[in-house]
């Protein structure tokens, strides 16, 4: 049986070895085993600042950390390990939050070994830039996930509303009463507006440049619709809410529905394009065709026809009565369109 114990060590990243490229070789250090690894450096006195190359514990939930932030690596046996032989490799397990920043923790150096104007030529990468990045407000029992750019996933329920004023910094933009306190929310959220000194932020419909929510008994303070409704205007069950500036909906091969028990409505104020978006022909409001169409057979089945002095009608009026009566199924009996007549 191995008997090795694990090692454990502070490390601060130097480089990406393998993380953003990929070149298959047909040798044994291929990185196919070391894929996402770093370069690391101890900043223990154990190890001496020595240098490893730290590959991440786990591939299924990735953060990369950038050059000038720290690491806590462990040592343990690798793909090569059998139950006579030992061997090791030194394995990443999460950034240390130096900074307590969202957007990067870098504070080069530390390690060792190093002039100051080589430290302060130090960049967190190639292409990754700083920002000023707010924290999402956390709420009791909250799982969060925030990426460095103001992107994030909450996990979050209705709160109670017996909690002191003063018990957090930032409300919820959501609300719901205390009996369906602990309802479940998923609020994932591109954020936009920022605050400097890492102020606490909440989750805004309008503001955020775009946002998902899954709820499933609150309400959202914040949700503004373009034409607020007057008739469906209220709901207390769970919710599908998504928000954007432009939002596109595709079925590759088959096709795009959408279902519901009650109703569909296509809220704007503006047009709206069947077939395209060069849709120039307008559609017949039904009631008005209806109207005309009533007055024309009125005026062929009453109203006396003259030709020179005689005056008289139509023979047959059979065929004027079936047209009338297919009146009635010229208009849906559940489709209908706003009055929108052309100014």
């Amino acid at each position: 049986m191995l008997t090795n114990q694990i090692e454990w060590d502070v490390a601060e990243v130097l480089n990406y070895e393998r993380t953003y490229q990929y070149v298959p070789t047909p040798t044994e250090n291929s990185n196919l085993s070391e894929l996402f690894a770093l370069r690391v450096k101890s900043c223990s006195q154990l190890y001496n600042q020595k240098i490893y190359i730290a590959k991440p514990g786990n591939l299924s939930i990735k953060k990369i950390p950038l050059v000038g932030e720290f690491v806590l690596i462990y040592k343990s046996f690798n793909q090569q390990t059998t139950d006579k032989i030992w061997r090791e490799t030194w394995y990443y397990h999460s950034t240390i939050d130096i900074q307590s920043s969202i957007n990067e923790n870098m504070m080069p150096g530390i390690s060792g070994g190093r002039t100051a104007e080589e430290i302060n030529a130090i960049k967190p990468g190639n292409t990754f830039s700083r920002k000023s990045i707010s924290p999402i407000q956390p709420y009791e029992g909250d799982v969060l996930i925030e990426g460095r750019n103001g992107n994030s996933i909450r996990f979050s329920s209705t709160l109670t509303t017996n909690y002191p004023s003063n018990h957090y910094y930032k409300t919820p933009s959501w609300l719901g009463p205390d009996t369906t306190a602990g309802d479940p929310i998923i609020i994932l959220s591109n954020r936009t507006i920022n605050k400097n000194k890492k102020e606490f932020v909440v989750e805004n419909a309008e503001q955020d440049a775009s946002s998902l929510y899954l709820t499933s008994t609150q309400e959202l303070n914040d949700l503004q619709l373009t034409k607020p409704l007057t008739i469906h205007n209220s709901f207390n069950g769970s919710q599908f809410v998504g928000i954007a500036d432009r939002i596109i909906l595709r079925a590759k091969r088959d096709l795009a529905v959408i279902d519901s028990e009650k109703g569909i409505i296509l809220n704007t104020p503006n047009n709206i394009y069947i077939g395209g978006e060069k849709a120039s022909q307008p559609l017949v409001h039904g009631d008005v065709l209806v109207d005309i169409l009533s007055k024309i057979l009125d005026q062929l089945q009453f109203v006396p026809i003259q030709c020179g002095e005689l005056t008289g009608g139509f023979l047959s009026k059979t065929q004027l009565n079936s047209a009338r009566q297919k009146l009635n199924d010229l208009v849906s009996s559940k489709y209908r369109m706003e009055f929108n007549p052309r100014k």
